[in-house]
């Protein structure tokens, strides 16, 4: 069993191509390349985080979306994941776990807040934002991480792929030291 983090898919979102820079087309292009990856690379029992913004298209098309991924999704609701579709799709069990707001997990003594929208935790070591919702803008902290598919922090991944909790870990890792220098300076005066 992996576990894999994404957001912002847009499935069947017809003007994304208009508002971000996708490799496609068309947005059944995009749909069904999104989709063929997502299931290239999760197995059966993987964990997928996604956080939010699934499906653009209507109830038919997100639930035959749903039917088609692997893995064990655990979504987190978007802006335009809307509570009522959801608590119908909710009943027929194509989702492991339904969140409205967010979640907490941890993972090598780091906490992670797994939210649609980015939230402002405070510079604290150890401690994350995980989230969408921004597209391809940067972040403004360093412990708030992107993992949607128009994410500049995983650009260099072929567009669609899911990131794998090892790849978010190597960025965790990397802006650690940085985070726990500007923590004691904070605490320093």
């Amino acid at each position: 069993m992996n576990t894999w983090f994404t957001s912002d898919t847009h499935f069947h979102h017809k003007k994304i191509l208009d508002f971000e820079n996708r490799p496609y087309s068309t947005v059944d292009e995009m749909t069904e390349d999104m989709i063929n990856k997502w299931n290239n690379q999760i197995n059966y029992n993987d964990i997928v985080y996604h956080l939010g913004d699934f499906c653009l298209g209507n109830y038919e098309q997100t639930v035959n979306i749903l039917q088609r991924l692997n893995g064990k999704i655990r979504l987190i609701k978007g802006n335009h994941d809307y509570s009522k579709t959801w608590s119908k799709i909710n009943k027929l069990h194509l989702v492991d776990e339904y969140h409205e707001v967010g979640i907490e997990i941890k993972y090598n003594k780091h906490s992670m807040w797994l939210t649609h929208y980015p939230m402002e935790i405070g510079l604290r070591p150890r401690k994350w934002s995980i989230s969408g919702h921004i597209h391809s803008e940067p972040n403004t902290y360093l412990n708030q991480l992107n993992v949607g598919v128009d994410s500049p922090i995983f650009s260099h991944k072929p567009f669609g792929e899911l990131i794998h909790i090892d790849e978010l870990f190597k960025v965790m890792d990397e802006r650690t030291p940085e985070i726990e220098q500007k923590f004691l300076e904070m605490r320093a005066i």
